[in-house]
């Protein structure tokens, strides 16, 4: 390789890696430790410029190497050429070739007893002439202290024996225009590669400006507490994406947060009258310690409380957790069966001795349909229904729970002979700590959260839930869409 060429980018990146594979522990921590500490913006430039130098210069190699080949095969044809004309003078008559001019050319014709009858080539050359008459025919570089030269020896065949044409031509007028080209094409390596990096600095910036701009917007709406949402940019690319994604995130942070609050809210407000009853009923305990029956009425009073703000604590629990829940997991239509004998055979339990009646009814099968419930979700939201429609009926009456298979899912209805609802309260009936100010409610005595907790299985199931006073009692009807596994 020329010296010029030693000192190319390509040059320099071959000897940084000679050095890598030297040092490979410190190559490694840089890659480990600097590259990670450098912005997206900077690493995507650096790994541009390492990309557009190792490419450029590979080009601007190879563009070299084609260019000495041209040159190398021009200096061989011109050197061809100007043995040609003498080679056919000797052929033809060797005294009249001898007596030839050969202004401008290098040349030296050997007679068959190897002295030289004719010699244009330099002294340094004609020093080596022994050496030169065992080159061949095909062109050589020979080296001198002045030059190099591309150098053939020729014989040629005559009826006075085998004369020899040495022809010669001075390399350095192509050295000179190749180390020109080396120095055109390391400069131009240089200001490309500088040019590539600017344009990839200059293009990463620009692209990643939308995510600055959606970074100090969220940051803003961190520390502000602000209910705007995130600016989407124009179009349809990643970034628009990452903007609706971001906003649906942030919209779900907002509706947990405010659900906590609300739930937070609800607790601290319902909690407060059970526990100043709890309070006054101990402090009654209290006063009559020295009565025994009065103790035992406070006492089992006081325990009655415990156990409905126990009651009111698991409800508020697995209301928070069904909402904050993700997906639940697929039920088949045997495992909705199942729960609905099982949901029916606990109210049976519970209520035994009572005259209550408890049935069920399956319309119809469904073997491919999957339903998005969990089996403890389904008797969850069927015992909170027939737990209902029991209390509202206060001993006496029929609660029949209903699974019928339809073309767009399963349909659960459970009936009463309850006195039902009003009608103006039955808007509000899924609303947290919603009571009618009715029998059906204070006989009970609950928290008003198990309609709350029903509808929040229900909405996780994408089903539907409506309730309807029928006359003779109330009737809950659910929807649950099918789809085919």
């Amino acid at each position: 390789m020329p010296p010029a060429f030693a000192s190319s980018p390509c040059a320099a990146a071959a000897t940084r890696w000679s050095s890598s594979n030297e040092a490979a522990g410190p190559v490694i921590r840089l890659r480990r430790v600097w590259l990670p500490a450098l912005s997206i913006r900077a690493r995507i430039t650096v790994g541009s410029l390492v990309v557009a130098t190792l490419l450029f210069s590979t080009a601007a190699f190879f563009f070299r190497l084609e260019v000495q080949s041209i040159l190398s095969e021009t200096n061989e044809t011109m050197l061809r050429n100007d043995a040609e004309p003498l080679i056919s003078e000797l052929q033809a008559n060797p005294a009249e070739a001898l007596q030839s001019a050969s202004e401008g050319q290098l040349l030296a014709i050997i007679d068959p007893t190897g002295m030289v009858r004719k010699s244009s080539l330099p002294r340094s050359l004609d020093r080596q002439i022994t050496g030169l008459t065992r080159l061949g025919q095909e062109p050589q570089n020979v080296d001198t202290p002045a030059a190099t030269y591309l150098v053939s020896a020729t014989p040629v065949s005559t009826d006075s024996g085998d004369w020899l044409v040495i022809a010669a031509r001075s390399q350095q007028t192509s050295g000179l225009l190749l180390d020109q080209l080396t120095g055109v094409l390391s400069l131009g390596t240089l200001i490309l590669t500088a040019g590539f990096g600017l344009a990839s600095w200059l293009l990463t910036g620009a692209a990643l400006r939308p995510v600055t701009r959606l970074r100090e917007e969220a940051e803003s709406l961190s520390t502000t507490g602000s209910s705007a949402r995130l600016q989407v940019p124009a179009g349809n690319d990643e970034l628009s994406r990452l903007a609706h994604t971001l906003n649906d995130f942030i919209e779900r942070l907002r509706r947990g947060v405010d659900r906590e609050k609300q739930i937070v809210s609800d607790a601290s407000h319902e909690l407060r009258t059970p526990l100043a009853v709890l309070q006054a009923q101990l402090e009654l305990a209290h006063l009559n310690s020295g009565d025994a029956p009065a103790l035992e009425r406070d006492v089992r009073d006081a325990s009655a409380t415990a156990a409905r703000l126990s009651r009111l604590a698991t409800n508020l629990l697995e209301l928070s957790k069904l909402e904050s829940e993700q997906a639940p997991p697929e039920t088949g239509w045997a495992g909705l069966v199942d729960e609905v004998t099982a949901s029916v055979d606990r109210a049976r339990v519970v209520q035994s001795g009572q005259e209550l009646e408890v049935v069920y009814r399956i319309d119809g099968e469904d073997s491919v349909g999957r339903y998005t419930i969990s089996p403890t979700n389904m008797g969850q939201l069927l015992d909170n229904l027939i737990s209902n429609a029991v209390n509202a009926m206060g001993g006496n009456g029929s609660v029949t729970v209903t699974l019928a298979s339809v073309a767009a899912g399963a349909v659960i209805t459970v009936e009463d002979t309850g006195p039902g609802l009003p009608d103006a309260f039955i808007p509000l009936a899924f609303d947290r700590f919603s009571r009618p100010d009715n029998s059906r409610s204070s006989s009970s005595g609950g928290s008003g959260l198990g309609l709350a907790i029903v509808h929040a299985i229900v909405e996780r199931a994408h089903g539907t839930i409506s309730l309807r006073n029928t006359g003779d009692g109330l009737a809950v009807t659910i929807q649950l869409p099918r789809h085919v596994a």
